[in-house]
């Protein structure tokens, strides 16, 4: 297979497209000039500089590939930055795949399209209620890809993300280096569920997406294979580092009540607290159900969590982002 992965120099692509690569595929990547493309380079991996915002650098994209994983995102920034990226990049690049031989497009969503979540599973047809501008941005461009798919039969699959752990996992240095101080606190006993899923196990599912046939408008939940809680995650990394466990610490109950208040004040406003949602991670009860891709897809997230949060910790100490780890 040919297959174009978009967003490959982020944590996520690069894993998808260095395992298809391995895998033996023809592998290529959409990055920006600016991008570091050293590792893709090195696993044999074609670039192609252009931007999800350039419409004929995708038309040069996505020549000749049979496949397309769309991972390219903005995080963060402005709303209209993530507009045009998020939103009109995808819609940029279902335009240029339009008439090509592309046979799967599939689109990496978020599980936080569902918003601050306590107790409910989470599956395919869970409600979207974004909370934040990026999570908003995510859930247009689900849109975006439906409606593609509904006018143009374009060949779009969407994939919902879980919370990822692995090497090269930057967005819990933050958590990592408050364990690391000691100066982190759980909120509450730390016994809600987070849901997470190693990155050999997330890579696997995305690629199933890819090359499952006749899936084509279908929306699948790509979770962990079995529940953690962000007690034990936390003392995962402390374990790593060599640290005491964080203890618990304040109720959660007004904090949960703040995420909810703050949901709504974005729902009415477009204005997200980053102090309320920051928090997020730690009161809220997130379970998901992957029985849709494990019955169509044969999507089976075996990868141990311990070993997942190690490599990341372990990446974060070799990068010199930690301070070194203490011995007894």
């Amino acid at each position: 297979m040919s297959v174009l992965v978009t967003g490959a120099t982020g944590f996520v692509g690069g894993a998808v497209a260095c395992r298809l690569a391995r895998d033996g595929h023809d592998v290529r990547a959409l990055a920006r000039p600016s991008a570091d493309v050293k590792r893709l380079v090195a696993a044999g991996i074609h670039v192609v500089f252009g931007d999800v915002r350039d419409p004929d650098s995708l038309a040069q994209a996505v020549r000749g590939c049979s496949q397309v994983i769309h991972l390219a995102a903005a995080k963060r920034g402005p709303a209209s930055v993530l507009h045009e990226v998020n939103v009109r990049g995808t819609a940029n690049l279902l335009d240029a795949t339009h008439g090509t031989d592309v046979q799967r497009i599939v689109f990496g969503s978020t599980l936080g399209v569902n918003g601050f979540v306590t107790g409910q599973p989470l599956d395919e047809r869970s409600p979207a209620r974004p909370n934040t501008p990026y999570r908003l941005s995510k859930w247009r461009a689900e849109q975006v890809a439906r409606a593609a798919h509904e006018r143009k039969d374009a060949p779009v699959v969407i994939a919902r993300i879980s919370t990822v752990v692995g090497r090269g996992a930057y967005g819990w240095l933050p958590l990592a280096r408050g364990i690391a101080a000691g100066r982190m606190r759980l909120i509450g006993d730390g016994e809600n569920s987070i849901d997470l899923v190693p990155i050999d196990d997330l890579a696997d599912g995305l690629i199933r997406c890819a090359m499952t046939p006749r899936i084509e408008g279908r929306q699948y939940v790509l979770g962990a294979g079995a529940s953690s809680t962000m007690a034990g995650f936390a003392a995962s990394i402390a374990g790593v580092l060599g640290v005491p466990a964080p203890r618990p610490g304040l109720p959660a109950a007004p904090f949960r009540a703040a995420q909810r208040a703050a949901a709504l004040v974005f729902r009415l406003t477009g204005v997200a607290s980053a102090y309320v949602h920051d928090r997020e991670v730690l009161v809220a009860d997130k379970r998901a159900t992957s029985a849709r891709a494990r019955a169509e897809l044969g999507y089976d997230p075996r990868a141990s969590v311990d070993e997942a949060v190690r490599a990341m910790v372990d990446g974060f100490l070799a990068a010199g982002q930690l301070p070194a780890r203490r011995t007894a």
